[in-house]
């Protein structure tokens, strides 16, 4: 069964942003240049609306090819963009059919994000057939020379019913039959060339080396107006994380994000 992508009037779009009372807005849309004639007529119409927003969304690496978007982007109030770059084994990637994901593109696209003062959030996937345990030093290397600003990483994760989880079914490699471990946080079958063991420690390494004070600090943004939220996410959330959910446990929690707003952004 064929399904048709159909957008939401812009105009239904733009009415919605008015009525949230904030100027912050996260568009939740897994690629929000997956239809890129409907995303220019919405920023071009979100940049006539002079509503002043701030804004986060998720876009897929091919955004490199169309620049023009990009500084609609950055125009209209865009802080920074979520992409799914999966990984930087380009072995990997050609198995799992992501042949358009190169890091040569992925080091341009960075380079133009930030030339506009946006900031980065790289979703990176660990595990595929063709990673070893290289793949974790070589991955930290590169987010820390492209200053990526912040990384939400993944275990490859066979989501019962999909292909690869048929897949790893069949060549006896699923390891754990228990779905509440199917979070993208627990390495439930076997790796091809890692121990579940090194994939789940090369995993929690990434991240603690990541948001280490160190590498904090050595990716710090060149774009000056940047560094605020960047320092607020990369400490308040992630480094201090346990402290800010204690915050929230309180009720806390929505002043918190207010503070985080005007400071970073200076909007409620």
């Amino acid at each position: 069964m064929d399904y048709a992508i159909v957008n939401r009037p812009v105009a239904d779009v733009l009415a919605e942003i008015r009525t949230l009372g904030t100027r912050h807005v996260m568009f939740i849309d897994d690629n929000l240049i997956g239809n890129r004639d409907w995303t220019w007529d919405f920023l071009t119409a979100l940049r006539d609306a002079d509503l002043h927003l701030k804004w986060n969304g998720a876009v897929s690496v091919d955004l490199v090819q169309d620049l023009r978007l990009l500084d609609l982007m950055a125009e209209t109030g865009c802080n920074s963009l979520f992409i799914g770059f999966e990984s930087i084994n380009e072995k990997a990637l050609a198995e799992v059919g992501k042949r358009q994901n190169q890091v040569d593109t992925y080091n341009r696209l960075i380079a133009e994000i930030h030339r506009r003062g946006i900031m980065v959030n790289a979703s990176l996937v660990f595990g595929l057939d063709h990673d070893d345990a290289s793949m974790f030093r070589a991955t930290m290397d590169w987010l820390v020379e492209n200053k990526v600003e912040t990384m939400t990483g993944h275990i490859m994760t066979p989501y019962p019913g999909t292909v690869l989880y048929h897949r790893l079914l069949a060549q006896g490699r699923i390891i754990d039959w228990d779905y509440s471990h199917y979070n993208t946080a627990n390495v439930v079958y076997r790796p091809m060339l890692l121990s579940p063991e090194e994939l789940r420690e090369g995993y929690l390494w990434m991240y603690k080396e990541f948001y280490s004070f160190r590498n904090i600090f050595r990716r710090m943004p060149d774009s000056r107006r940047q560094r605020v939220p960047y320092l607020l996410f990369n400490l308040a959330y992630r480094k201090f994380g346990k402290a800010t959910a204690v915050l929230a446990r309180i009720g806390l929690l929505g002043w918190l994000g207010r503070v985080a707003r005007h400071l970073s952004y200076h909007v409620e």
